[in-house]
């Protein structure tokens, strides 16, 4: 298949912080043109600007979890800190809320996981996202 002539095969690659910057928007890592989500939890096959295929292998996106993982843990050890010793409250008080926390917010951050996996992969790896291969 040849290059698509409004593809970005020729532009130089993007930095890490314009990928990330991309994933922050849920844009695509390669050329920021689209949305890389469908519905909350339905991505697109490809890019429809750019033809950027997004899963590389099956079960690609599970690095993701560990992302989501990451920073739920990392938020909820902030809170507790911040709240338990800061504030002074309870383990008890703090019981119920930082478990709805942990239930409800990687259902939110699960498209940013996905997002941000994407792009740190395209950036450090970029040999499957050759334009010219797809």
């Amino acid at each position: 298949m040849t290059a698509n002539p409004t593809s970005e095969s020729t532009a130089p690659r993007p930095t890490l912080a314009e990928v990330l910057g991309r994933a922050l928007r849920l844009r695509c890592p390669r050329c920021g043109q689209r949305k890389l989500f469908a519905g909350w939890f339905r991505m697109h096959e490809t890019c429809p600007h750019c033809r950027l295929r997004y899963e590389r292998a099956p079960g690609y996106f599970l690095g993701s979890t560990y992302i989501n993982y990451g920073v739920t843990v990392l938020a909820v050890m902030v809170v507790y800190f911040a709240t338990h010793f800061g504030v002074g409250w309870s383990n008890t008080a703090l019981a119920a809320p930082l478990a709805g926390f942990c239930m409800l917010f990687p259902l939110y951050f699960f498209r940013y996981a996905r997002s941000l996996w994407l792009a740190i992969d395209y950036h450090l790896d970029p040999t499957g996202f050759d334009p010219n291969t797809e």
